[in-house]
């Protein structure tokens, strides 16, 4: 109502109510009106307006970069151009901010997430500090996210739309429908956009009421520190009316002194007083740059930068018909200046006009031929805006940004900072059309403004940080793809020596450990074994030294758990599906127990068809029940030799000499003694090392090992089956994990493989997250199904190039591209530096879900320096004090038992909602497995007759005869070995002092 109109009401109302004239009546009609002072009129939704138009606001999707093949990135900007090409005949404000790594939310998440957690320990580093102790450790290295958003005007507001808007009251009861059918079109519209720039490219999405608070917080408080929280309209308030936009601009100042290269900005910030300087960059010529092939997009670059850097950019996507006219008039000017040249003057064109005109056929040629989208044309201005404590500190980052895009693009300083600052506030108008560029949809599309690094998730465990150009905290939960994805827990660590496989290992096991996970490592060499000394582990871990524990601790039979029958309640025929599991595990028994008693025997030896076939009876007629042991297979071999098989008597011989050996005896359990596994459930760690074992070296060939690492070999495959009896022991539903080492070795055992097959595909089932180490990626792929099945994977630096590319293909990125350079890079270290190489470890981290970044491991947190001493494994004399006598004391030096560990109380069991059925062992399992008993009864075919392949010698990496070899056929094996080389008896294959008459006599009981 105007003021006219109410003083009337006021006059006609007064003599009826006897009031004196002039008296005013209560009501808003003299209240003071606000004024905004930005453009910004209301915000409804995702849409804005001003008094002279409406946008709509997406955020876009981050979009990966690294680690993509050209053809890849190609499709991307080629999506991007597609749906700029469709907004033809529209404005487009790109906005790309940050926002401060929300290091309160994921610490809510983490906790959240960290079921079962283990009790606290009097002294030692609690669940509270370990937390708190992440938390300040993540605000300390002040990373932030980049979100980026584009406003699509949707339509321009007329006075006549003007006028409706503020009319809409009356005009609801005077013509509903001409304001319903209003109404309806503009939703039509924001709907039709809505799907347009959802699909793959932009993959965007309407911004939230969060959204558009944060952005516009960002915008008007331009170059201030972001706060860590920021409180926005209630929940299900999505309208902001004129008068609540004073929320985003009371409080904050923005002013410029005249010809001052910066724009002061003051604000009040967590109560006080806060003020920065913002220099406002435009990008201005530009030379032709090669995206994807050679250079980055060319938004990207400034993330390369130690400091935030904001960018806005107004676009006009333009018409083809505006397009054509322009071209045709410029194509004239070009025309009559080679004219002008050569018919009035006589002279060759200069070749830069030939060039303009070459460029101007292209365009026009691009423009009537083609995918229209592709080829449209638009124009606009991109600026960019970055803040420091002072006027020299806001200059010299303006540098640093002229000097990260110099040469090729061009970024100039313009005046008049104030009015440029303000284009970043969503519905300013243009501050100035100086340093306007011109391009192609393509071109525009090809700054890729949401690039960036992005792998993890947001609840798990924190492992490192990106160490791209974009700097980001990398958190990953290992049970995320089992839980949550329905995906294998298969997890690949590769890289070749000293690339940090076992400090990476350390901090997962350690991290998630204090977060409720049960861990059982294997690590020959033993430096994780520290972890079980950590006095907040202590009391919930335990070391084994196989090498120096109880006999037996490695029976074959016994290393292979048992199927449960509660594991199976939930199948169709419960008794059916447990029995069939049974079968399955005593085959895997037999055939577990066939390949170690053949590693065992000298090379000469196993090479030789028959031994395979007599060891194969005995282990059949000894059975795969649990409480057999391989002296029970010597046994039957002895009683074959007597029934007339000479040459089970020759295997015997020597198995019997093996047996001898005091690393043979954890074979061979000791009866009168208890299952050394009887009470091993109660523990969250287990460490199993074997230190003084002496493996072969990696890629030499079986003959070449001696005796001693021949049976590493076989005690290391049966210790690997050892860690996976707790994962089928335990609640299914629990977090487990199982980490081994030197897992190149079990890719030459068929055994091995079979464990590795298994562990894979039955990670998910059990929630078991399997991180297999490896120092090449070629023994992990040999495993059948194994890239297919990994789950997350992690690269350390690698220095050959077959061994490059084979990590490239565990990583499922493309190879020949140039990758392969990249792996030898990482970690990298000044050639002539002589201080200890304790610096973070760099790898190549996929995620499982399409995330793949190069990432720096970090440890550095102080309330984890306990945990980097214990993981460190390079020697320093300094840090014994004496001869033979450790400086460690104090809480440091607390150790874990050793085997024989003493029992332990039971720990509380886990609260009600760990508790679920049983595990289901046979539902992913196949009619096929009556097919795999018989197999593995007779897995090579040598009782049946059944050859394996067509022809040539089929061995395996042991040398082991292949399936193409009968057990009578003639075959003079006495040649095998000549009496008279020494180097073949003695010294060649390693066996000191084999017995060349049992040699001849296996060849002749063949014959």
């Amino acid at each position: 109502m105007s003021r006219r109109d109410a003083g009337r009401d006021r006059r006609s109302s007064e003599p009826k109510r006897g009031a004196r004239r002039g008296r005013a009546l209560a009501g808003d009609g003299g209240l003071p009106k606000y004024e905004p002072d930005i453009a910004l009129r209301s915000i409804e939704g995702h849409l804005t307006r001003t008094g002279t138009q409406v946008m709509a606001w997406y955020r876009l999707a981050a979009q990966a970069w690294s680690f993509r093949s050209d053809s890849q990135r190609e499709i991307l900007i080629r999506q991007i151009a597609a749906q700029l090409g469709e907004l033809q005949g529209r404005w487009l404000h790109l906005r790309v901010t940050t926002r401060p790594y929300p290091v309160h939310m994921w610490a809510e998440s983490f906790d959240h997430n960290a079921l079962g957690r283990m009790p606290d320990v009097a002294g030692a580093l609690g669940w509270d500090g370990f937390l708190e102790g992440e938390q300040r450790h993540l605000m300390g290295l002040s990373m932030s996210d980049k979100e980026v958003f584009l406003g699509i005007e949707v339509s321009g507001r007329s006075m006549l739309d003007r006028w409706v808007e503020r009319a809409a009251p009356v005009l609801g009861k005077v013509a509903p429908a001409a304001v319903r059918a209003e109404l309806a079109a503009l939703s039509s519209e924001v709907g039709h956009l809505d799907a347009l720039v959802s699909g793959s490219g932009l993959d965007a999405v309407p911004a939230s009421a969060d959204d558009i608070a944060w952005l516009m917080h960002r915008s008007c408080a331009l170059g201030l520190p972001a706060p860590r929280t920021l409180s926005v309209v209630p929940g299900g308030v999505g309208r902001w009316e004129t008068e609540d936009l004073a929320a985003f601009t009371d409080g904050v100042d923005m002013h410029q002194e005249p010809y001052a290269p910066t724009v002061r900005v003051i604000g009040r910030l967590r109560a006080q007083t806060v003020s920065r300087n913002v220099a406002v960059l435009s990008v201005g010529l530009m030379e032709g740059l090669r995206i994807p092939e050679v250079d980055d997009p060319w938004m990207q670059h400034s993330d390369r930068l130690p400091f935030p850097v904001e960018w806005s950019a107004r676009i006009y996507v333009r018409r083809p018909d505006e397009v054509a006219g322009e071209l045709q008039r410029q194509m004239g000017k070009v025309r009559s200046q080679i004219r002008h040249y050569t018919h009035d003057h006589d002279l060759d064109p200069p070749m830069s006009l030939a060039r303009q005109a070459e460029r101007v056929l292209e365009v026009e040629d691009e423009l009537t031929s083609g995918l229209t989208q592709l080829n449209t044309r638009l124009y606009g201005w991109w600026r960019i805006a970055v803040s420091g404590k002072d006027e020299a500190e806001a200059i010299s980052r303006a540098q640093q940004v002229l000097d990260v895009y110099r040469p090729k693009v061009q970024v100039e300083h313009p005046e008049a900072q104030y009015r440029y600052a303000r284009e970043f506030i969503p519905g300013e108008p243009l501050a100035s059309t100086a340093y306007r560029r011109r391009g192609s949809v393509t071109w525009a599309a090809s700054a890729v403004p949401a690039a960036t690094a992005s792998v993890g998730d947001r609840r798990g465990i924190m492992i490192g940080e990106t160490c791209t150009a974009t700097r980001r905290p990398v958190a990953w939960d290992p049970w995320l793809a089992q839980e949550v994805r329905r995906a294998s827990g298969l997890t690949a660590v590769v890289g070749g020596l000293g690339s940090g496989k076992s400090f990476l290992t350390g901090v997962i096991v350690y991290k998630t450990l204090r977060a409720g996970a049960r861990w059982t490592v294997l690590d020959p060499s033993g430096p994780l074994a520290q972890l079980t000394r950590l006095p907040e582990l202590a009391p919930f871990s335990r070391h084994i030294n196989l090498l120096r524990a109880d006999p037996g601790i490695l029976n074959p039979y016994r290393v292979v758990a048992e199927p449960r029958p509660e594991h199976f309640a939930d199948e169709e025929d419960p008794e059916r599906a447990w029995r069939r599991e049974r079968s399955l595990a005593a085959a895997t028994r037999r055939r577990l127990v066939l390949d170690v008693l053949t590693g065992l025997l000298p090379y000469d030896v196993a090479r030789i068809p028959h031994t395979r076939i007599v060891l194969l009876r005995a282990v059949r007629e000894v059975g795969g029940a649990t409480d057999r042991h391989p002296g029970q297979v010597i046994d039957a071999l002895r009683r074959h030799a007597r029934e007339g098989e000479e040459h089970a008597g020759v295997v015997a011989d020597f198995l019997e000499e093996r047996r001898e050996l005091p690393q043979a005896a954890l074979l061979f359990p000791d009866t009168s003694r208890d299952d050394p596994w009887q009470a091993d459930r109660d523990y969250r760690l287990t460490v199993l090392t074997m230190q003084g074992m002496t493996l072969p070296r990696p890629g030499s060939p079986r003959e070449e090992w001696t005796d001693g690492e021949a049976l590493a070999v076989e005690l290391l495959n049966l210790a690997s089956w050892l860690t996976q009896r707790t994962i089928y022991e335990a609640d299914r539903n629990l977090r487990k994990g199982v980490a081994l080492d030197e897992t190149h070795f079990l890719s030459q055992v068929p055994t091995g493989k079979v464990l590795i097959d298994r562990l894979a595909r039955d990670s998910r089932k059990f929630n078991v997250r399997a991180m297999f180490a490896s120092q090449l990626a070629g023994d992990l792929l040999r495993v059948s199904g194994f890239a297919s099945l990994v789950n997350a994977v992690f690269v350390g630096r690698t220095d050959d190039e077959e061994a490059q590319t084979e990590a490239l293909r565990l990583l499922k990125v493309p190879h020949g591209v140039g990758y392969e350079q990249m792996l030898g890079t990482l970690s990298p270290r000044p050639r002539h530096d002589d201080r200890p190489d304790d610096t973070p470890r760099q790898f190549i981290f996929a995620d499982g879900h399409g995330g793949v970044e190069k990432i720096r491991i970090d440890l550095e947190a102080p309330h984890l320096e306990h945990v980097r001493e214990a993981l460190d494994t390079n020697p320093d004399a300094s840090r014994v004090s004496a001869r033979g006598v450790p400086a460690a004391t104090g809480p440091a030096a607390v150790r874990a038992p050793d085997e024989p560990a003493p029992r332990h109380a039971p720990l509380a069991p886990p609260v009600g909602r760990f508790v679920r059925p049983g595990p289901d062992l046979g539902s992913d399992l196949g009619d096929d497995l009556d097919d795999e008993f018989t197999d593995l009864d007779d897995p090579d075919g040598l009782l049946t007759g059944d050859r394996g392949g067509p022809g040539g010698d089929a061995s395996d990496h042991y040398g082991r005869p292949g399936p193409e070899l009968r057990h009578d056929e003639h075959l003079d094996l006495a040649g095998d070995v000549d009496p008279g080389d020494d180097d073949s008896v003695h010294g060649g294959n390693g066996h000191a002092g084999l017995d060349q008459d049992r040699v001849r006599a296996a060849g002749e009981a063949v014959r």
